[in-house]
């Protein structure tokens, strides 16, 4: 009998991550919406709830969402990059480093980039954009993802870009930095991505 009826296919809904290295990617339990940001400590609050709720008369009773951040704007754009080379640890990093540039470019004022070194900066970025498929569309704000103060002080990024006395320093701050958020967000966070989201994920720039 055991060989007729999958005994455990009743409890597959409950299943959600998507990947766990290097950053966990989970499934959410809503169709549509944005990507959420959450830290660990709040996932684990959150899949015990999702488990007691689905396992209530068979039925899905999921009364809250985890505290988050909310992925929109150019959050976005930056969340699926890093989520379409989710199985490439060096491609995510450069995801995120180009982010890092696009900061840099809009929000730090860095005696660097109101030179003409500005032009090989966007070089690169057009250049990396074009590799990795990344593209951020209509007005955007930030690049960089949010983090919670109490493991990374944003200002620490804008500090050390305004810092930077060449070029080549400019381009090492932001990898260090933007390489720092990376192992934060591995360490500390999880993103919930809703089922509209990963019919998305692969044909918002066209693919």
């Amino acid at each position: 009998m055991a060989e007729l009826i999958d005994i455990t296919r009743k409890f597959q809904h409950l299943e959600n991550l998507i990947a766990s290295k290097p950053l966990e990617w989970r499934r959410g339990d809503w169709l549509t919406g944005h990507a959420l940001l959450c830290t660990r400590r709040e996932s684990e609050r959150f899949e015990a709830h999702r488990i007691e709720a689905y396992q209530v008369k068979g039925h899905k009773h999921i009364g809250f969402v985890p505290n988050h951040f909310k992925l929109d704007g150019g959050y976005y754009y930056t969340v699926m990059g890093l989520f379409r080379h989710r199985g490439d640890e060096a491609m995510m990093r450069r995801v995120y480093y180009l982010a890092g540039l696009m900061e840099s470019v809009t929000n730090a004022p860095s005696p660097i980039l109101r030179t003409d070194l500005l032009r090989r900066v966007y070089q690169s970025i057009l250049e990396e954009r074009n590799c990795l498929k990344v593209v951020w569309r209509g007005h955007v704000r930030h690049f960089l993802l949010p983090l919670h103060t109490e493991y990374y002080n944003p200002n620490i990024f804008y500090h050390h870009v305004v810092g930077a006395e060449s070029l080549k320093d400019l381009y090492q701050e932001i990898r260090a930095e933007t390489d720092a958020q990376f192992d934060i967000l591995a360490q500390q966070y999880v993103f919930y991505v809703p089922e509209a989201f990963l019919n998305l994920g692969f044909t918002r720039n066209g693919q």
